[in-house]
This record gives C-alpha cells, sequence and structure tokens, in this order.
C-alpha cells in the first residue's frame, strides 16, 4: 500500500518543465529488463517510461482516457511481471494488465478532448498527460517522430499548443511532429 501511495504522488508531482531526450523510449521495442534496470538504477519508479507505454497501449486499446489513478497499480503489475520474464516485451505485459484496469469517465486527459487551453490551465498536473499522448500518438500514427526526441522539440510544441487554445493537443501535436 505505501508503495502505491508513493507511485501516485509521484504521478502528480511531474514536473511542467519535462525533461525529454534522455527518457524517451521505444514503446514497441521496450523489453522487461530495460523497465527492471531503470527502476534499479535510479531506485524510482519508472513513471516516465510507464506514462509513455500507457498511451501507446491505450491507443492500441482505443481507449483514449488517461487516468493518473491507474498508473501505480499498472506498474507494480508490470514491474512483477517483469521479473518474472525480463526479455518479454513491456507492451505485451501491459496490455494484459490494462485489460484490467478501468480509466474513470471523469478524468480531464482525454486525447480526443484535451485542448491546449485546458493544459495551460493546469500545467503541472498535465505534463504527465503529454507525455502519455506522445506515446498514443506514436502509436496511432505508427511512426516513431515524438514531441520528446529532445528538449527543443518538446518546447516547439508546447509553444505551438499555447498558440492555439482551442486546438486539441492531439492535432497540435500531430503538425508538430513531422
Amino acid at each position: 500500500m505505501k508503495r502505491l501511495l508513493i507511485l501516485c504522488c509521484l504521478m502528480l508531482a511531474l514536473p511542467a518543465g519535462l525533461q525529454a531526450a534522455d527518457e524517451k523510449i521505444d514503446p514497441s521495442a521496450f523489453i522487461c529488463a530495460e523497465l527492471l534496470a531503470i527502476a534499479s538504477a535510479t531506485g524510482q519508479p519508472p513513471l516516465f517510461e510507464g506514462l509513455q507505454i500507457d498511451g501507446y497501449v491505450a491507443a492500441a486499446q482505443g481507449k483514449t482516457i488517461a487516468d493518473p489513478a491507474i498508473m501505480a497499480p499498472l506498474l507494480e503489475q508490470a514491474y512483477a511481471a517483469c521479473q518474472a520474464k525480463p526479455t518479454e516485451k513491456v507492451i505485451a505485459v501491459w496490455q494484459a494488465a490494462r485489460k484490467n484496469q478501468s480509466a474513470s469517465a471523469e478524468s480531464p486527459w482525454r486525447a480526443d478532448k484535451t485542448t491546449c487551453k485546458e493544459y495551460s490551465a493546469n500545467e503541472d498536473d498535465g505534463s504527465g498527460f503529454v507525455i502519455w499522448l506522445d506515446g498514443y500518438n506514436r502509436q496511432q500514427s505508427g511512426k516513431p517522430g515524438s514531441v520528446l526526441e529532445s528538449n527543443e522539440t518538446l518546447k516547439a510544441y508546447l509553444d505551438a499548443c499555447s498558440k492555439k487554445p482551442d486546438a486539441l493537443m492531439i492535432d497540435v501535436m500531430r503538425e508538430s511532429v513531422k
């Protein structure tokens, strides 16, 4: 229970000034041993990577809601499953775990509805959504392009979003990633 509380707090504490380049992963190729190594090396749950994978898996499953409340259980389930199968792709483990989690329809973070204005009104909470949405977009587009490619590409995306407050964040992301 204590780990669950810590993971939830970490989810809420993601900074608005995200660091991109060093942590972006390829969700389709990321294996369990890598997930375990990140957690072991940092002593922290691999939340950044988990958000990317969850967005990617959510898009594959046709789900548009990013729910911070399900991240802790998903990370715990994936971590446990990965310990048993370190060569397994994290996506397979995550897909199985996500099928058993229901995202809250009350979440303000939705790939199909969240506007840049809504993000700007709550950037601190929304920083995790940007990471999640990037994974979502990468799965939907089938291309590896990412706004998390570097701090410059992330800044360009957030700047573009601030100039189009009524646009959906996903639409601005699609325009930003070539």
